[in-house]
C-alpha cells in the first residue's frame, strides 16, 4: 500500500528536474503524473475481470514483478518518450496490484468491516505521501531524479519476493471470463447510483491530491524559488495530515454516520476553498496561503476518500474484482483527467491553485447533493 501511494509523491519533487534534464517543458514534464493516473485506471479496470476469473495470487505476483522492470526502463533509456512508457506501465501494473489487494480484503472479510478497512487502508496508503516526497527530495538532489526509478524497481522485486513466499490464494467463487458475463456485471455496477455517486466523490477527492503534486513543485521550487528537499518537507507535514485524518475519521465512523460526515466536510471545505480565493487576492505570503489551504484539503480528503472507498467496496461483494475495477476505472480516469488540465494550466502564484481546489470541491458538493444524498432521502 505505501508504494501505491508513494509512486506520484516520489517523483513530484524532480518534475522541474525532468523538465530541464529531458529539455521539455513544464507541460510536458507534469504529463509524467497523469500518463501515470491513466495506466493506473486501466490497470485497476481489466484486473478486475481477469481477478474473478483466474484468481488473486498468480497476477498479483506478475505484475509486481512487472512493475519493477517497467521501473528500470529510464534508467537505460534517457528520453522523455522511454520516461512516459515506463509511467504508463508502472500505472498498469501497480494499478492491477491495487484491485487485487483490495479484492483479496473483500474475499475475507464482511461487510460491516469493509467499511472500517477503508480507513485503514487509507492511513496505509497515507504512508506513501509521507516519505515520498521527502525521499524524492533528498534523492533529486543528491543523485538525480532517476534514483527515484531505481528505488522503485528494488522495493518492488522485495515485494514480489514477500507476495510468492507469504500471500495464498483468496478466491475459488470464479467466474468464467466471457463476454456477456463482463457486460451483465458491469451494468450491475454503473446502473447503481449510490455507488456511481460514490466512485465520483472518489476521483474528485483524490484530484485534490493530484492538484498540489502536479502544480506544486513548479509554484514552490521554479516561482517561489524553494529546493527539492524544502518541497519534500513540505509535502511529508501535508501527508502527515492526511494520515493523521484517516484515523480521526476511523475513531469518528464509531460515533456518526458516513453520509452525516460526507455533508459536512464536502460542504465546509468548499467554504473554506472559496475563502482561499479571496485571500489570494488579498494576502501577500503565498506559501502561507497555499501551505494553510492544501492542509485543510488534505485534512478533509483523509475523510472522504477512505470512507467513500469503504463504502463502495461493501456494495459488491458477490463481484468484489469487477466492483473495485469499475470503482478505481473511473476514480482515476477523472484524476487523470484533472492532472492532465492542471498540467495545461499555467501556475504562476497561489490564485490559480486556489480556483483548482475550489472548482473540484464544488463539483463535490452537487455530486453529493445532488446524486448521493439524493437516493439517499
Amino acid at each position: 500500500m505505501p508504494l501505491i501511494g508513494m509512486a506520484i509523491d516520489l517523483v513530484a519533487p524532480s518534475l522541474p528536474a525532468i523538465a530541464t534534464g529531458l529539455q521539455v517543458s513544464h507541460y510536458t514534464a507534469k504529463n509524467v503524473i497523469s500518463i501515470y493516473l491513466l495506466g493506473y485506471a486501466f490497470g485497476n479496470f481489466f484486473t478486475g475481470f481477469l481477478t474473478d476469473a483466474f484468481g488473486r495470487q498468480k497476477l498479483i505476483r506478475f505484475s509486481l514483478l512487472g512493475f519493477a522492470l517497467a521501473s528500470l526502463i529510464p534508467l537505460f533509456w534517457n528520453d522523455i518518450t522511454a520516461l512516459l512508457l515506463s509511467r504508463l506501465l508502472q500505472g498498469l501494473t501497480l494499478g492491477a496490484v491495487s484491485v487485487l489487494l483490495r479484492a483479496i480484503f473483500a474475499d475475507i472479510l464482511p461487510p460491516e468491516k469493509l467499511v472500517r478497512l477503508g480507513t485503514l487502508i487509507g492511513a496505509m496508503w497515507g504512508l506513501g505521501p509521507i516519505i515520498g516526497p521527502v525521499m524524492g527530495g533528498y534523492l533529486q538532489v543528491y543523485f538525480g531524479w532517476k534514483a527515484g526509478f531505481c528505488f522503485f524497481a528494488v522495493i518492488a522485486f522485495i515485494a514480489w519476493i514477500a507476495t510468492t513466499l507469504v500471500v495464498p490464494e483468496t478466491h475459488f467463487n470464479r467466474h468464467p471470463l466471457r463476454f456477456n458475463t463482463i457486460r451483465q456485471h458491469l451494468t450491475e455496477v454503473f446502473t447503481h447510483r449510490t455507488f456511481l455517486s460514490i466512485i465520483i466523490l472518489m476521483g474528485l477527492s483524490y484530484s485534490l491530491l493530484i492538484v498540489f503534486n502536479t502544480s506544486g513543485p513548479f509554484l514552490i521550487q521554479s516561482k517561489l524559488h524553494y529546493s527539492p528537499i524544502f518541497f519534500g518537507h513540505l509535502a511529508l507535514w501535508l501527508g502527515v495530515v492526511f494520515l493523521a485524518s484517516t484515523f480521526a475519521c476511523r475513531y469518528a465512523l464509531k460515533y456518526y454516520s458516513i453520509e452525516y460526515l460526507l455533508a459536512r466536510f464536502i460542504t465546509i471545505l468548499c467554504i473554506l476553498a472559496g475563502l482561499g480565493v479571496i485571500l489570494s487576492y488579498i494576502v501577500h505570503a503565498p506559501l502561507v496561503l497555499v501551505t494553510g489551504i492544501s492542509a485543510l484539503v488534505f485534512f478533509a480528503c483523509g475523510f472522504i476518500f477512505p470512507m467513500t472507498m469503504g463504502k463502495g467496496l461493501s456494495i459488491f461483494r458477490h463481484i468484489a474484482g469487477t466492483a473495485t475495477a469499475a470503482m478505481y476505472l473511473v476514480n482515476i480516469l477523472i484524476t487523470s483527467l484533472t492532472a492532465f488540465i492542471a498540467s495545461l494550466i499555467s501556475i504562476q502564484s497561489a490564485l490559480s491553485l486556489m480556483w483548482l481546489y475550489f472548482c473540484l470541491l464544488l463539483a463535490s458538493v452537487c455530486v453529493y447533493w445532488g446524486m448521493m444524498r439524493q437516493k439517499s432521502m
